[in-house]
């Protein structure tokens, strides 16, 4: 099986962010208005600033022109923070908000409702549990439009 430039990123990536003291969140390789850009976003407990994203830029570069993983394909590299309203993606996304308060949009209504705010009880690849209204429910991923952590403005 061919492996895939945010595979290849990945190999490159993975270990760095762990020796910098971070966590990789999510590579993506996608066009963009001037070109193929990778993005990168990390993690870290504190959260992460520019300094961050500066640091790990400089650690990847030379690495990842050595691996050549676009194979000779110019890109744009942008090192992301992991934003306060990212939607939930990833396992890491999931894992970190466990028994906190999220917000899920739904494609269709649910016990009536398009969104609700609920505390995330449980995950899997498929399925999480939630506390809605003093019930426990489980939800297919699949099912949802949208989940984020709530944010209390």
């Amino acid at each position: 099986m061919k492996e895939s430039v945010v595979d290849r990123a990945y190999e490159v990536i993975e270990p760095i962010c762990v020796e910098l003291g971070y966590h990789l969140v999510e590579v993506t390789y996608k066009k963009e208005v001037g070109g193929m850009t990778l993005w990168v976003c990390i993690d870290k407990d504190g959260g992460i600033d520019i300094n961050d994203c500066e640091r790990l830029s400089r650690a990847l570069d030379e690495p990842l022109d050595d691996k050549d993983i676009t194979n000779g394909s110019a890109y744009n590299l942008n090192i992301t923070s992991y934003g306060l309203d990212r939607a939930f993606k990833t396992d890491y996304d999931f894992n970190k908000h466990l028994m906190q308060e999220i917000v899920i949009k739904f494609y269709k209504p649910w016990m009536g409702k398009k969104e609700i705010r609920a505390i995330l009880l449980k995950y899997n690849k498929d399925a999480i549990t939630i506390k809605y209204n003093d019930t426990d429910y489980d939800l297919q991923i699949k099912d949802t439009a949208l989940i984020q952590k709530y944010i209390e403005f």
